[in-house]
């Protein structure tokens, strides 16, 4: 009997534990938050500054900085930036698309190492951004739907890629290592929900793309891990976006239970070692921190 007892109380003990590791969690007091990604320590998150401008060069927008649990350590860790978007970390660099431009600065003191302009290119919305091979950038341009081949540490080389497929204003990216395959989602075309979703390689400077699924949308972050993608769509422009899964092999969609909609779910991170993504509410302020 008292066996029995001890594991009841064990099994008690692991629900318990299971249901805190996945409990979510809200993080407020953003200023319209697009991007989060982490240095393996450290969370940032971009905010595109005090109103949803996210093409005009004001100068409030900032990058927070945050503990693996959600607390932020430092709410303006980097200032002076116009609307900072997607970001990643590189050889311990934070890269940040802002407007036109991409920046540079060093995690450990928050210094400013690089400054690309792209305003030549007419873009103005520099958007996604993911690692490649050989320690490149590879960049998405949503308002001119092109992809940008970044290589920071010889003189900032860019080279624009070729894509003979419209990709309806390419936005969130993420990229298989192991196979050199690139996925992309779109944002859509002239304020329309035809976003898309699908996967490429790219060879040379050109970009060979394909359709993962049919559904359209307007899509925003893009995360591949194990086999499928993870990638986040506004619905529309009210609390009403969702996550949608896709198991690449069987093409199965599925929608993730988060327990609410979100308004403006924006470039997602998935942080394996927690088992946690990291979503940005673009239109609400915060972010939510959920077990996957």
């Amino acid at each position: 009997m008292r066996k029995y007892v001890f594991g009841l109380i064990l099994l008690v003990l692991l629900f318990v534990l299971a249901a805190c590791s996945a409990k979510t969690i809200k993080v407020e007091g953003f200023s319209a938050p697009e991007s989060v990604t982490s240095d393996g320590t450290y969370f940032y998150v971009s905010n595109v500054g005090e109103k949803l401008r996210p093409m005009d060069k004001d100068g409030d927008g900032y990058i927070s900085r945050l503990s693996a649990d959600g607390k932020v350590i430092e709410r303006k860790f980097i200032t002076g930036l116009n609307a900072p978007k997607g970001m990643t970390v590189l050889d311990g660099v934070l890269y940040i698309n802002d407007i036109d431009h991409i920046k540079g600065y060093a995690v450990a003191d928050g210094k400013q190492v690089l400054d690309l302009d792209f305003s030549v290119d007419g873009t103005s919305l520099l958007n996604g951004m993911t690692v490649i091979d050989d320690g490149k950038l590879l960049v998405s341009a949503t308002d001119i739907g092109s992809l940008f081949v970044v290589d920071p540490t010889s003189n900032g080389t860019v080279r624009r890629l070729e894509c003979d497929t419209d990709l309806f204003g390419p936005n969130g990216l993420s990229y298989d290592s192991k196979t050199g395959t690139v996925y992309l989602c779109s944002f859509g075309k002239d304020n329309q929900p035809n976003g898309i979703v699908g996967k490429g390689h790219i060879d040379g400077n050109r970009f060979y793309f394909e359709k993962t699924c049919q559904k359209i949308g307007l899509y925003d972050g893009m995360v591949y891990h194990d086999g499928e993608i993870l990638f986040s769509d506004w619905v529309d422009f009210k609390k009403a976006g969702v996550l949608i899964r896709q198991d690449l092999e069987t093409g199965k969609l599925s929608t993730l239970e988060l327990g609410e909609k979100i308004g403006g779910p924006a470039d997602l991170y998935l942080d394996t070692k927690g088992k946690r993504i990291w979503i940005p509410m673009m239109l609400e302020n915060k972010v939510m921190i959920v077990g996957y």
